[in-house]
């Protein structure tokens, strides 16, 4: 049926397709978009970081995925109960 090794030219046709398939959608555009612009911050990420700066501002990128930190409360926090500490005798 198929010429030895054509499974994978046939395989690497069907990909290509759908990758050119996604970039003709606006949303493939913008996901493609997105992506190259993160990775165009990355050497001044890197740069940042072994200079041990502050993390660089995000230049209006809302795409974060960190979650929020919850308020911290002035009281301090309850006393518990637990075993004391017992050191080991010297020998």
């Amino acid at each position: 049926m198929f010429a030895p090794g054509t499974g994978g030219l046939v395989l690497l046709a069907v990909s290509a397709l759908l990758v050119v398939a996604a970039l003709v959608s606006p949303p493939g555009r913008r996901a493609a978009a997105a992506a190259i612009g993160s990775v165009g911050r990355w050497p001044a990420l890197i740069r940042s970081e072994l200079r041990g700066d502050a993390p660089l501002d995000d230049r209006g990128h809302r795409d974060d995925t960190t979650p929020e930190l919850p308020a911290v409360r002035d009281e301090p926090p309850r006393p518990t109960r637990v075993f004391p500490q017992v050191e080991l005798p010297d020998r």
